[in-house]
């Protein structure tokens, strides 16, 4: 019976030794989970930033009445697409067309003296010669002429005002476009300049452009030309390109942070997608290296306050700590000076000595 329990503890002793030597190396191991590979290709450098696509000056324009009085028709409502000239908005124009029909009698009434006038005032000189009538009747004649002419100027002025009001009561777009809001409906009396400042607006969809606000911390490394990628929520998996065009001089202060104002042309194709007003997510790229050694960002590991990467050679034997020189670092990918080569191996996601089962790896 001793013999059994001394069998038993022999095997138990064995069994832990074996364990314990199994169990500590496998903790003293680098389990990688993921790895990727050193390449050559391109790095870019970009600084991330929040926009707003805007419509462009001239494209959103507000239209208002110029014309006193009751909004007989509104033929276009919010979304209908308009082109310049067409009929937008109607105003009552009975008393005004009264008004110009009295403007043309009292013009005609007024050509009519004045027809009288120049007929009259060579008789009168006649008369004068042939010493038949006063000096004095042939200059009241005279004047009484000059007079006519310039009631007839007057009434002509008065009668063209009247048209011009006219033709203020049938309002037209202004460009070519889509109707984005209506302020006023048929039937309410528009004073002009003081009810309503905008009675329809009308936006041109395809004239857009974004603003960028660069940190006054990175505007230095921002230059006209530039190029620049950016996404909108509405279409989170397209990524649309442009450039930078000018910069705007003038800060803009949000929260006590100084922003200057970027600006990036929209083309028509991207208009399409767009909208004023929304929030953009950009990068400008202040520089790019083509044809270069790259490592991906993911590789690299902060260890012991050094970056360094896990460079596998063999997936039976233990990663080798590389502390590479670094170049221009992108956003993804890295540029590699010194420390890796073509083709190596490295570790993107492991897990180190010590981390508990179930960690999520480096």
């Amino acid at each position: 019976m001793k013999k059994l329990i001394f069998i038993l503890i022999a095997v138990l002793l064995t069994g832990g030794g074996v364990w314990y030597f199994t169990a500590g190396q496998s903790r003293d191991r680098i389990k990688v989970l993921k790895t990727a590979k050193v390449t050559r290709g391109s790095v870019s450098k970009v600084l991330e930033a929040t926009g707003i696509v805007k419509a462009q000056v001239g494209a959103q324009v507000k239209i208002g009445a110029q014309a006193t009085g009751v909004l007989e028709s509104v033929p276009v409502k919010v979304g209908d697409h308009v082109k310049k000239g067409d009929l937008i908005a109607k105003i009552d124009a009975r008393e005004l067309r009264a008004r110009i029909a009295e403007a043309k009698a009292n013009l005609d009434l007024a050509q009519a003296k004045l027809e009288y006038m120049e007929k009259n005032l060579p008789r009168k000189r006649t008369l004068v010669q042939k010493r038949l009538e006063a000096q004095d009747s042939l200059d009241v004649a005279t004047q009484d002429a000059e007079m006519a002419r310039y009631s007839v100027a007057a009434a002509k002025a008065f009668l063209d005002t009247l048209k011009v009001q006219l033709s203020y009561t049938n309002i037209y777009s202004p460009i070519d476009g889509v109707v984005s809001q209506v302020a006023a409906q048929e039937g309410e009396t528009i004073v002009s300049g003081l009810s309503v400042s905008n009675l329809i607006t009308v936006l041109n969809p395809e004239k857009l452009e974004m603003w960028i606000y660069v940190d006054e911390t990175d505007v230095g490394r921002v230059k006209p030309g530039l190029p620049v990628r950016y996404t909108v929520d509405a279409y989170r998996d397209k990524v649309f390109e442009g450039t930078v065009d000018r910069i705007y001089p003038e800060p803009e202060i949000r929260d006590n942070i100084v922003y200057y104002r970027t600006l990036v042309k929209v083309t028509r194709e991207q208009a399409d997608f767009l909208r004023p007003e929304m929030t953009t997510q950009c990068k400008i790229v202040v520089r790019t290296k083509d044809d270069v050694l790259t490592v991906p960002n993911n590789a690299l590991k902060w260890v012991k306050d050094r970056q360094v990467c896990f460079r596998v050679t063999d997936p039976e034997k233990q990663p080798e700590e590389i502390t590479p020189e670094l170049g221009l670092v992108g956003l993804e990918r890295s540029e590699v000076l010194e420390g890796l080569s073509e083709g190596d191996v490295v570790a993107t996601q492991l897990v180190l000595p010590g981390a508990k089962v179930g960690k999520k790896g480096l």
